[in-house]
């Protein structure tokens, strides 16, 4: 059976954990593109520099952060900054459409590197309602 493809992808998922989603979660609100709140954050290659060749390397921290993959805007790096949370901005690349992204969403990101929530329309009050509805403080 593992000479199959379908058969080792699938095998691949399930020991991977990689299809575990939590959309259903109260932690889990809205989507930008195909990438919904409780979605694992996909990874995607950014460039060839060795100090942030993609987009998991700021996960290492364990933080909830922000990622946008295009511009921020004035209003969503206030925010961030205000409250102390980590902001990634990354270049945007036609490949990241393959990853079901939306240019200049915002994704709120957990510790454990799922998405809590999914902004097309890149509003720092929606971020901003999300963390204090939830509670989250974040502490430097």
């Amino acid at each position: 059976m593992f000479s199959f493809r379908a058969v080792r992808r699938r095998l691949f998922r399930t020991v991977s954990q990689t299809a575990v989603n939590y959309q259903k979660s109260s932690l889990s609100q809205r989507r930008a593109g195909t990438v919904h709140g409780g979605d694992r954050l996909l990874w995607v290659k950014i460039n060839d520099d060795a100090s942030r060749p993609d987009n998991f390397v700021p996960l290492a921290s364990l933080d909830w952060q922000v990622h946008v993959y295009g511009n921020a805007i004035a209003e969503i790096r206030d925010l961030c900054a205000a409250r102390k949370l980590p902001l990634h901005v990354f270049p945007w690349q036609p490949r990241m459409n393959m990853t079901g992204r939306w240019q200049d969403s915002i994704y709120l990101v957990r510790p454990d590197g799922y998405v809590a929530m999914a902004d097309p329309h890149h509003t720092a009050a929606t971020v901003a309602s999300y963390l204090d509805e939830r509670g989250v403080l974040l502490m430097k």
